[in-house]
């Protein structure tokens, strides 16, 4: 439950052939599509095209808010009007939506996200303002797993300001199904690092992937020590 009166639902549905257009119609004040699509980054441009609000969170249907999420990113907009991405923190939950880890966030390091190899910004717990896409970035409708990173890169390396907020904001759901868990994110997201460094672009292939390597390990290693230094294993393993 969200104690934020203040927004609006938008479904985008990739034309299911179950009851998910009975069960919109229940619900007067959602806005929804429900159409074939190609994918999903074109289902988020689709469902972002249809937003009047100044602030956009993306939930995949696997994922859900956590209660208050709305007010404490609309209170931090609010003190900081600087700030285009907001991220929090996120518990890990199994199919039944059973915690399973608490996940603590660092503050927003553009080496970090740049060539870590996995996302470091939640996508459920982030939150970013509309005029971004008013300013030409959106998802990019080739990629299929990784758009969000994608996404979060292009406009971090355009210098706009990122802030993190030490509160639980989602929950993400981990199960073998999730694209998470495939290997096509990973290999979408070597491939984003890759075309975004022209060190790495101009380099030969052996080169251009021992390089990309030692990078990930520095990511890794500076993200773990900082991580370390402020107790998040500590009540990850705690809370355990």
């Amino acid at each position: 439950m969200q104690d934020y009166p203040n927004c609006e639902h938008i479904v985008i549905d990739g034309d299911s052939q179950d009851n998910t257009r009975e069960i919109l119609k229940r619900y007067p004040h959602v806005k929804w599509a429900s159409e074939p699509d190609r994918g999903l980054s074109d289902a988020l441009n689709k469902g972002i095209r249809m937003a009047s609000g100044d602030i956009i969170g993306c939930c995949n249907a696997d994922d859900c808010y956590l209660p208050g999420a709305f007010k404490v990113a609309s209170a931090h907009y609010d003190r900081r009007p600087e700030t285009m991405v907001l991220y929090g923190d996120y518990r890990e939950v199994d199919l039944e939506g059973r915690p399973l880890s608490v996940k603590r966030e660092i503050d927003f390091d553009l080496f970090i996200l740049r060539y870590l190899h996995v996302n470091c910004i939640p996508p459920p717990a982030a939150f970013w303002r509309k005029e971004l896409h008013d300013r030409g970035f959106w998802f990019d409708e080739s990629l299929h797993f990784a758009m969000d990173y994608d996404f979060l890169l292009r406009v971090a390396l355009s210098r706009y300001k990122f802030s993190h907020v030490a509160t639980l904001l989602a929950d993400f759901r981990r199960h073998p199904g999730t694209k998470t868990s495939s290997g096509g994110q990973a290999a979408e997201h070597l491939r984003i690092v890759r075309n975004q460094n022209k060190l790495l672009c101009s380099s030969p292939a052996r080169l251009a992937s021992m390089l990309q390597a030692f990078l990930c390990r520095c990511a890794r290693t500076k993200r773990t020590c900082l991580r370390a230094v402020r107790g998040h294993y500590h009540q990850q393993w705690w809370h355990a």
